[in-house]
């Protein structure tokens, strides 16, 4: 037996600690969805990106890695902002620069403005990202609670994915990111739930409050290496479907039908029994990883690629809820799931930014085999990990 019996130790150690009530779970989930968004619909982002402004694969890669880096920025000062200001403002805050960079993103033609807007965008959805993570860290189950807000996300993100081709024909790009803007509005409206998780957390540097630095540290390398493999893959398959030829509405389906699968991924993760542990559904979760790293090597047919993204997105989120899960046990308070939110989109945007530097060439393969290796590594330290601290806090 693991140690994912640990955090009801902790609950006790902890008591002070406000659960998260079902309204205020909504809100998470909402602020989140709208923090990530970008990360769940990359492909679809950069394809209205170039259909804007005509951008090459290399400057979509940078362009992404500016908004995604600028998200783990804010999401990282987040974390040592849990404790010294109100929650539901900080996260106003956050939404408002996510509606005033869409708008700006409209407005841009050139690479230097339009790289300007997606950073003010992106330090706003690191902020919804950073304090909508801490609220689900709170929550009872946070395993459940991630898997519902990742289940959420794909079934959205898969809509919005399936019927991009069409909105991109009807509708100029400009107006697309107007849209995404007052998508916004809404949930801002309905910050008033949002959990006031201010009022009794531990300032992090004060040192009161259980933090496992030993279970953390391991966690969060094992988090950035695999949003680096993953995010650059996920980054690139449109582009790798293109280069292939594949029509484009058969690369919307496959993504659309890939992130469903990413809903099964983390539906199934929250219905895992907790006495089964985490290490072999993370060692699977590896598996499926790299061989849909693998499939988009060589010549890619049509099959093959969508049967490619379902595989990578399936592990990728059913992965997640469980490295959350981790990260939550590493400190009830939900400081090291925060900082889990900055360390995954770091990540997730030097993912991205490093394959675009390996694409001089003009073949996919040195990033695809790179990132097999990188994800294969992600998993083997965060197994080591868990058996780690198995051994350091037997059941």
């Amino acid at each position: 037996m693991e140690f994912n019996t640990a955090i009801e130790g902790m609950a006790q150690a902890e008591c002070g600690t406000r659960r998260l009530t079902p309204a205020g779970q909504i809100s998470a989930v909402l602020v989140g969805l709208i923090g990530a968004f970008v990360i769940f619909v990359t492909p679809g982002f950069l394809a209205v990106i170039a259909q804007k402004t005509g951008f090459d694969n290399d400057q979509l890669g940078y362009l992404a890695a500016f908004d995604i880096n600028a998200m783990g920025v804010t999401i990282g000062l987040s974390t040592f902002l849990l404790a010294r200001v109100p929650w539901r403002l900080a996260v106003s805050i956050g939404l408002a620069l996510v509606i005033a960079g869409n708008i700006l993103t409209a407005l841009a033609t050139g690479f230097a403005a339009m790289a300007a807007a997606r950073v003010v965008a992106g330090a706003g959805e690191g902020i919804a990202v950073g304090f909508a993570f801490a609220a689900l860290g709170r929550a009872a189950n946070p395993d459940r609670a991630f898997s519902i807000y990742l289940v959420v996300g794909a079934l959205c993100s898969s809509a919005l994915l399936y019927s991009l081709p069409a909105l991109q024909a009807a509708v100029s790009p400009a107006t697309l990111f107007l849209a995404n803007a007052l998508v916004v509005v809404p949930v801002a409206l309905g910050v008033r739930w949002f959990p006031e998780g201010s009022i009794d957390e531990t300032d992090i540097f004060a040192g009161a409050g259980r933090l496992d630095m030993r279970l953390a540290s391991g966690a969060l390398l094992g988090v950035f290496l695999f949003f680096f493999a993953l995010g650059a893959m996920w980054s690139y398959s449109e582009r790798i479907g293109m280069a292939h030829a594949i029509a484009p509405g058969v690369i919307a389906t496959g993504l659309s039908i890939g992130t469903m699968a990413g809903v099964a991924g983390a539906a199934l993760a929250g219905m895992l029994p907790r006495r089964w542990g985490r290490v072999w559904p993370l060692l699977l979760s590896g598996a499926a990883g790299v061989i849909s790293f693998l499939m988009f090597d060589g010549r890619v047919e049509a099959t093959g690629f969508v049967v490619a993204v379902v595989l990578l997105q399936f592990c990728w989120n059913f992965a997640q809820p469980l490295l959350s899960g981790i990260c939550a046990e590493a400190c009830l308070r939900g400081r090291v799931v925060c900082a889990m939110g900055s360390i995954q989109t770091f990540g997730t945007g030097l993912g991205p930014a490093a394959a675009a530097a390996t694409l001089a060439s003009g073949s996919f393969a040195p990033m695809i085999y790179a990132n097999s290796a990188i994800l294969a590594a992600s998993i083997a330290v965060t197994v080591l990990t868990i058996r780690a601290e198995r051994r350091r806090r037997p059941a």
